[in-house]
């Protein structure tokens, strides 16, 4: 994937420049409409469903492969057969309907890393939450994760979340044991909606597991939070910029975005907020803009054309 928009990036590092978790975020009155073929909406409420089918993809890797627990579980259990269906397992049973996990693959590389882990998913799997994947996703490991400067590196063929399909790679770099554990994560990924419309982003973030690696096998006290940015074009021609303005809050019990706000930009210019919530676990977040500020829910992508009369008024 092209590294795109990077005039875009420089003229948006401008309006960041400074902030922190304290800043407000910058009042409707004073967002810029862009001119989009689409309306400001469409372009935040599509990225919102992507960034949520991302995020749980996300997780699904580091299940797998974020510990050397359930590395070494995995590897144990496929030294003995070819494919390991590992929702039999009773640590992964209560992630997926009727404990139908995928099929896991490890290549152990005669015990020595690099080690790959493929999952499939098959045409449907079905998460406790709801969700459906399916899709191949190819794991790199180059070291195991607990150690400073191991690399995960994470192909996505044909793969989908509920109705987004998902193409591209994600490499993830530990740069702190510290305090949790610290992920550099660049994601380049091509999205493809179901009315063929295709999102291309780039992203650069660092991801923070704040609770619960010590227990890999409950998701329930997982605790985990994001900072960083993306640049994406739809097919449509629409550029913006998404920065997370203040972290990300997830948890591996709820299936959604439960805290933070990020900052949406085109041309160096705001254009809209978006604002999580308090840490309630619900799918809902508001959106402000130049026009309006609205409540929806997370995954009702809406995919209208702009009045170009109005928008640039």
């Amino acid at each position: 994937m092209k590294k795109l928009l990077f005039s875009l990036m420089l003229g948006t590092a401008m309006i960041f420049t400074g902030c922190n978790e304290d800043d407000e975020i910058i009042p409707a009155s004073d967002f810029v409409t862009p001119d989009f073929s689409v309306t400001v909406e469409s372009v935040i409420t599509t990225d919102v469903a992507i960034q949520d089918a991302i995020e749980s993809v996300d997780y699904e890797v580091d299940l797998f492969s974020g510990t050397a627990e359930t590395l070494d579980g995995l590897s144990a259990d496929a030294g003995t057969i070819d494919e390991l269906k590992s929702g039999t397992g009773d640590q992964y049973r209560n992630r997926y309907r009727l404990g139908e996990a995928p099929d896991v693959n490890v290549d152990q590389n005669d015990g020595d890393f690099p080690k790959t882990i493929t999952l499939d998913y098959g045409e449907e799997t079905e998460l406790e939450n709801g969700r459906i994947i399916s899709g191949l996703v190819e794991i790199v490991i180059s070291a195991p994760m607990n150690t400073e400067g191991a690399t995960r590196t994470v192909t996505f063929t044909d793969f989908s979340v509920d109705s987004l399909m998902i193409n591209g790679t994600i490499t993830k770099e530990v740069v702190s044991l510290d305090d949790g554990r610290v992920v550099h994560i660049v994601r380049d990924l091509v999205v493809t909606l179901p009315d063929g419309t295709e999102v291309e982003c780039y992203a650069e973030l660092e991801r923070t597991w704040n609770r619960g690696m010590g227990t890999p096998f409950n998701f329930g006290d997982d605790e985990m939070s994001i900072t960083g940015f993306a640049n994406c074009v739809d097919s449509d021609g629409n550029e913006y910029r998404r920065e997370i303005r203040q972290a990300l809050q997830l948890r591996g019990d709820c299936r959604y975005i439960a805290a933070g706000e990020v900052m949406y930009s085109a041309n160096g210019l705001a254009f809209g907020a978006l604002n999580y919530g308090d840490g309630t676990c619900d799918n809902t977040c508001e959106m402000t803009a130049s026009r309006e500020q609205k409540r929806f829910a997370v995954g009702k992508r809406v995919r209208e054309q702009a009045n170009k009369g109005s928008q640039n008024q």
